[in-house]
């Protein structure tokens, strides 16, 4: 009897290299998978195994398709947002008051120059903006008013929807006609509250209070003169917009700055503009749109890690079919392995043999799995057949193709499956010449 010098474990680990260098063992191997017929257990497990291998590959790949397509729309909406950096100043800054600092020529100056350098930033507005009660009728509801200048103003009346016609933004008050200052809503707050151009609101500021009599809530009348839309509710929903002298005449604060907004053409390159700006603006907080945003993004990659864990222990259970299947596929051919042996067949031949059903196995479900994932993915985004509710962007599934990532998703399941064949190819390896023939 022959005696292999190398142990059980080396020779599984070599099975890889002999599938390359013996094509006889894939041959092998590839047989024992096809013939099965004469076993129905044996051949309902091998497809089973197969099916498994291939839902869990299919699953991940719908899954993670829609969360990048989620985050992809998230970004897209995000861009079309006027904030791409954002610089607040913070306290112990020189006249810092309640979030506002004196305006400061020499530095907005600098960061005009700095603006001038950047082809790709698109403007750079100076913001006065305070926390606000807006109240219409008997409903209220807590907003930001910024105060914007008119170039900020004429770019937000791109976006508006409807427009108050220009005789409803004056009242008659004791025989003289007044203008009132005017503000434009987003259109989830106009919604909500009912709203429409023209009609008349209340904004009291719950911090900015004097008066004889002590603490005295201070109030102003606005008219609302549009409606704009953002694409993104939390915004149109929390942020309403005015002219600066109107934000300044409601806090009897002038001269003031709350916050720089700066906009891109391009806000990928933020994160470095943003470090750049933080270096012109000595003791601001300069914050990029990924910061800003920072735990909604990460809470997305947690979902997404999350989901591939969850998914992939479906392909770790069809890789115990796999295991299964092999270990009564070496059972049933003793007979064969001995004889294999007897002729001068290396243990890691005979394991090679094995390695390849399973990768036979695995490499079915990995391609199946594949093809029905893209088709599905591809018919999810050309057909609208998952509505979802209203609380999200869009109403329909959002769908994106990742070759990369499917390959990823392929590379690891295929590992799975590798490991998941390695006790049933030593323990095929491990059968003595005779102890087979013996058997039969």
């Amino acid at each position: 009897m022959r005696v292999e010098a190398a142990t059980s474990s080396s020779s599984s680990s070599s099975a890889l290299m002999q599938l390359w260098r013996s094509p006889w063992t894939r041959w092998i191997g590839n047989r024992y998978l096809r013939s099965k017929r004469n076993s129905r257990f044996l051949n309902f497990i091998t497809w089973l195994s197969i099916l498994g291998i291939g839902i869990g590959v299919c699953s991940l790949i719908v899954v993670l398709s829609v969360m990048d397509g989620f985050e992809n729309e998230l970004k897209k909406r995000l861009m079309s947002s006027d904030l791409h950096i954002l610089a607040t100043p913070q306290a112990g800054m020189q006249g810092f008051e309640r979030g506002r600092v004196p305006r400061n020529v020499s530095l907005e100056k600098q960061v005009a120059e700095w603006a001038g350098r950047h082809p790709e930033i698109e403007s750079v507005w100076p913001v006065l903006s305070t926390e606000a009660i807006l109240k219409s009728g008997r409903k209220v509801n807590g907003v930001v008013v910024k105060g914007v200048d008119e170039s900020r103003l004429a770019r937000l009346r791109r976006s508006v929807t409807e427009l108050a016609e220009p005789s409803l933004l004056t009242i008659q008050e004791r025989g003289q006609t007044i203008r009132l200052p005017g503000v434009y809503l987003g259109r989830e707050l106009a919604n909500e509250f009912g709203i429409i151009p023209g009609d008349q609101l209340t904004l009291i500021s719950p911090t900015e209070t004097d008066g004889p009599m002590g603490s005295v809530p201070r109030l102003k009348r606005f008219v609302v003169e549009g409606v704009y839309k953002s694409g993104m509710p939390e915004q149109e929903l929390q942020v309403i917009f005015s002219a600066v002298k109107n934000v300044q005449s409601f806090l009897r604060r002038s001269e003031v700055v709350s916050q720089i907004e700066v906009t891109l053409k391009d806000f990928e390159g933020a994160p470095v503009l943003a470090r750049e700006l933080e270096g012109i603006l000595s003791g601001w907080k300069v914050q990029d749109w990924v910061q800003m945003n920072s735990h909604l993004f990460a809470s997305l990659k947690l979902e997404r890690f999350a989901m591939f864990v969850v998914l992939a222990f479906i392909v770790v259970v069809a890789s115990f079919n796999i295991v299964t299947t092999l270990t009564l596929m070496v059972l049933e051919k003793k007979r064969e392995i001995s004889i294999l042996k007897a002729m001068g067949a290396r243990d890691s031949q005979v394991a090679a043999i094995f390695l390849a059903e399973g990768l036979g196995i695995g490499v079915r479900g990995i391609v199946g799995g594949s093809i029905l994932g893209v088709f599905l993915c591809f018919f999810l985004k050309r057909y609208e057949l998952v509505q979802l509710p209203e609380v999200f962007y869009d109403r329909t599934l959002p769908v994106t193709f990742q070759p990369a990532v499917y390959l990823l998703i392929g590379l690891i399941t295929l590992v799975i499956v590798l490991v998941a064949c390695q006790y049933p190819c030593r323990r095929a390896a491990r059968f003595a010449p005779l102890q087979g023939i013996r058997v039969g």
